[in-house]
């Protein structure tokens, strides 16, 4: 039978059990109905024409008794027409008699009445109350019955009710738990059969005995995991082949390489970085690599990145210094993720692994110290020249050595500005040479935000005139303590501020800002300038480092000193920016 026709069977039977409970709940509401409208109908009015005539007969009696003025006869022409209407509503055994001599009594009163019989006319009065009262219990009685008979109808209805409702529940609950696992239970199977072919292995077998559509598509699935399972073993020996291959590429490159699965376990070395470690294939391949490093300080200071939790962008680091043949050498890291996108999973990228990249750059290293030691030494010997300078322009301004013509004003102030930029290239040059070679000096200590936002702004106010710029200060934790090296603090902020005058249209607007996160405090300086192009994000801190087509004067310098000096404090340095739109810096420094 298809799974198609079971389930228009199953569905059919429960169609069929909800249309009987509805039709026999129907015939029974129907039957309340019409027993509760027959008790509602004749004998309920029977009772209404005797209580009528009950009431007329009590005033022509109390006319009687008390001797009133008026007359009876509206009363007995009432009494009259309900004895009418009440021949026309017989409905029970034994009414009909008992109606034939009510009306004869009554015909029997009228005519005593006349003869003005009083005490007869009363007697008369008495019969046709019996009679009434007689006539009203028949139809009590007969609504009484009814009711009864109308409650056992209604507890029928409740027992059937109850039982019929109670059969839809089981065989419902039949439908719910017992269909779905017996029409599920191919594809459950088939679901195991699927985890295990998506996991590489092929010895599965669907059983395929049944003649609907599950048997043919059991026997269809195990025809293909047999043709997975033939063309897995016709590639192997192509993929270990390649396999091989790449690793003897891998082992003949200079760099020392390592790849990661996404657990940190090894899963390739090649031979430089074995030299590098120290340690042997056998010892290290398939490892954790965290188990590693508590015993290797390399391993320890390559995967360091990797092991903080959350950590997300750039793997940058300083140079690792690492012995190699008895020598001192220097080696870059760079730290590549794998991602891949999984086959018919829309966008959604998972991370594979890391491969880890040690490249020698030893010579590199030894020419830079080299550079920043000429520099250095250039900077120290131009340090005298240049006080002379400043001594000397400052003697020309002096009015005591003589007075000075407007034009020659003009040009001891250009001689006084351009000497300013050399000793600031000069400092800017002989911290970076303190910075490499390691003798940097950090003074840390409590120094409230406040002091450092407003110290900075004080210091570039000479230099916001010119192009009519305003410096908002938006710090709302001037009363917080970070702890930092105030000077260099001031340093920093004086930097920032700079770069964003030197970019900020005319009549711009400058921000400055301070607020808590966790544990540090940022200090941001924001501009209306023309943003940084997202490529040259990663390099920007780096010594030497320019704004494509940035014409403006300066050394490069400033912000890689900068990173240096917050680095050195313990805390971070960073950007946001969107090209046209501006540019924020910022820096997190410690809370005490």
């Amino acid at each position: 039978m298809k799974f198609k026709t079971k389930l228009l069977l199953s569905f059919g039977f429960l169609f069929i059990i909800i249309l009987l409970l509805g039709l026999v709940g129907s015939f029974y509401v129907k039957k309340l109905g019409e027993e509760a409208s027959n008790i509602l109908k004749d004998n309920n009015r029977t009772l209404q024409y005797m209580q009528r005539i009950n009431t007329e007969i009590d005033a022509i009696e109390k006319i009687l008794v008390l001797n009133l003025p008026g007359r009876v006869e509206p009363y007995l022409s009432e009494v009259n027409a309900q004895l009418r209407l009440q021949k026309n509503n017989i409905t029970e055994t034994g009414e009909a008699g008992l109606t034939q001599k009510l009306e004869k009594n009554i015909k029997d009163f009228t005519e005593i009445l006349d003869k003005g019989r009083k005490r007869e006319s009363m007697e008369s009065l008495f019969l046709i109350r019996e009679l009434t009262d007689q006539i009203y219990e028949i139809n009590q009685e007969k609504i009484s019955e009814s009711n009864q008979k109308v409650n056992d109808t209604s507890d029928r209805v409740f027992v059937s009710m109850v039982i019929i409702a109670f059969a839809t529940l089981v065989i419902g609950l039949f439908f719910t738990f017992g269909m779905p696992g017996y029409l599920t239970r191919s594809i459950k199977k088939f679901d195991k059969a699927i985890d295990k072919v998506s996991r590489g292995i092929y010895d599965v077998n669907v059983p395929a005995n049944r003649k609907d559509e599950f048997g043919h598509l059991a026997a269809s699935f195990n025809l293909m995991a047999l043709k997975l399972k033939e063309f897995e073993q016709s590639n192997y020996a192509k993929i270990l082949f390649e396999k091989n291959r790449l690793d003897t590429i891998i082992n003949q490159l200079s760099e020392a390489i390592i790849g990661l699965d996404q657990n940190k376990h090894i899963l390739f070395v090649n031979q430089r970085a074995l030299a590098l470690l120290g340690l042997k294939q056998k010892e290290i391949r398939g490892k954790y690599a965290p188990d590693i490093a508590m015993h290797n300080e390399l391993m320890q200071n390559l995967i360091r990145e990797l092991m903080i939790g959350g950590y997300t962008g750039d793997y940058a680091s300083h140079p690792i210094k690492v012995t190699e043949d008895k020598k001192e050498k220097s080696f870059s890291k760079d730290i590549i993720d794998i991602i891949t996108n999984p086959t018919g999973e829309g966008e959604r990228k998972i991370l594979i692994g890391h491969v880890i990249i040690l490249t020698d750059i030893t010579e590199f290293a030894d020419k830079d110290k080299a550079k920043t030691r000429f520099m250095a030494t250039l900077s120290h010997e131009l340090k005298t020249p240049v006080a002379a300078i400043d001594m000397g322009a400052g003697l020309l301004q002096n009015k005591k050595t003589g007075t000075l013509n407007e034009e020659q004003e003009e040009w001891v102030k250009t001689i006084v500005q351009n000497n300013d930029r050399i000793k600031r290239t000069i400092n800017e040059i002989l911290d970076l040479s303190k910075i490499e070679s390691g003798s940097i000096d950090v003074l840390s200590s409590r120094t409230k935000v406040g002091y450092l936002v407003d110290s900075a702004i004080l210091g570039i106010q000479p230099f916001i005139k010119d192009k009519k710029l305003t410096v908002q200060n938006l710090s709302v934790v001037n009363e917080s303590e970070v702890l930092a090296d105030p000077q260099k603090v001031i340093w920093i902020l004086n930097n920032f501020l700079t770069n964003a005058i030197r970019y900020s249209p005319e009549e711009g607007t400058i921000k400055v800002s301070a607020e808590a996160e966790g544990y540090f405090i940022r200090i941001s300086v924001t501009d209306q300038g023309k943003g940084v192009d997202p490529a040259q994000k990663k390099t920007i801190f780096k010594p030497y480092s320019r704004l494509k087509g940035d014409q403006s004067e300066g050394t490069g310098l400033g912000l890689a000193i900068s990173k240096e000096f917050v680095e050195a404090m313990g805390g971070s340095i960073g950007l946001f920016s969107r090209e046209d739109q501006g540019v924020t810096f910022w820096i997190k420094l410690r809370k005490p």
